[in-house]
């Protein structure tokens, strides 16, 4: 069976990998489709050593064959990937924190016993049974292919403290960003600020709900943004560009006494400054992943409407057209959301 991998930089591949059996307490999926991710990106740019468990690690499918011992998924369920629930059983656990539950943290980021041996570039993944989510009927496909990013910006909201009325500056309109200026719109949030220097994904945000996009490149945001919210700086900044100069660009856009929240994955170190730190009081919120019960509740929100993912679909390719596909990603920001579709 071929599996699209990233396996250097700017170079993927479809490498040949046993035909995916079940066994206890895995079931064999039948991929439909498949999201590029940010990271999936950011590894095929950096041409780091990739875990090949995370390529390609946001999709859904239908449920094929299944090892002993599963019960919560039967043949023909139609899927998509997950977190498991909290173990109760490691250190984390023992101390009271199942929400940082080392044993499932450790199958989302594709290391331990419940890690796949490859992503979802595939036409089929073996796949531990307790990180499976039943897709409600209501879904296309290629909303639960997205359900996964959707998982991680209703994460990071309900991580982050936002009040009614909360101004509100999403840096970076990539999938995740467009995702949780959703989420933030949902959690009450009053002036909603996108900051995004390519024109196309600033007029989706427009479309999703941004009272003011910006252009950093051509304008100066925080002159825009303290008028359009008749302040000195947001109440909360949502950093989702994953780009480490905008950590500390997320601190000078914020109130004193704000909140910043980092979600995008800086791949580098990133400079700050420690004094201004310290004298606005930031608030520092980090979130990274999802949990269990985040999902069941964006499943719902998607289901209904309330956080749409089909606008951030721009295209379908097949295994074949992998490599081209990371390369628009990369180099056209125009694009948002490439599925692939291992059937085509």
């Amino acid at each position: 069976m071929k599996v699209g991998l990233v396996t250097g930089k700017r170079k993927v591949e479809l490498v040949e990998m046993p035909t995916p059996e079940p066994t206890p307490g895995k079931a064999v999926v039948a991929i439909s489709y498949c999201g590029i991710c940010g990271t999936d990106v950011h590894a095929y740019l950096s041409g780091a050593p990739y875990n090949p468990a995370n390529c390609g690690h946001e999709w859904v499918g239908h449920v094929d064959k299944l090892g002993s011992n599963v019960t919560q998924v039967k043949a023909g369920d139609r899927v998509a990937i997950g977190v498991a629930s909290a173990c109760g059983r490691c250190a984390t656990c023992h101390r009271g924190d199942a929400a940082h539950c080392e044993t499932a943290f450790a199958g989302a980021i594709g290391v331990g016993p419940m890690a796949a041996a490859h992503g979802g570039f595939a036409s089929s993944i073996a796949f531990d049974a307790e990180r499976l989510y039943h897709v409600p009927k209501g879904l296309t496909d290629i909303q639960a292919g997205l359900l996964e990013p959707a998982t991680v910006a209703v994460h990071a909201l309900r991580r982050t403290p936002i009040n009614l009325g909360d101004s509100v500056v999403i840096i970076g309109a990539g999938p995740i960003g467009l995702l949780v200026l959703q989420a933030a719109k949902l959690s009450g949030a009053g002036r909603l600020v996108l900051v995004e220097p390519e024109a196309t994904r600033r007029m989706l945000g427009t479309q999703l709900g941004a009272t003011l996009t910006i252009d950093p490149s051509e304008e100066d945001a925080a002159t825009l943004i303290n008028e359009h919210i008749g302040g000195n700086g947001a109440d909360v900044v949502f950093e989702c560009a994953g780009v480490p100069a905008t950590i500390q660009t997320s601190v000078d856009l914020v109130r004193r006494g704000g909140v910043v929240s980092l979600v995008g994955v800086a791949t580098s170190d990133a400079s700050i400054n420690a004094a201004n730190w310290l004298v606005k009081e930031v608030r520092l919120v980090s979130s990274i992943a999802y949990l269990h019960e985040d999902f069941e509740i964006c499943k719902a929100l998607v289901e209904d409407g309330r956080i749409q993912t089909d606008l951030l679909h721009t295209r379908t390719v097949g295994l074949t057209e992998l490599d081209d596909a990371f390369n628009r990603l990369a180099d056209h920001p125009a694009e948002v959301k490439i599925l692939v579709d291992p059937r085509l």
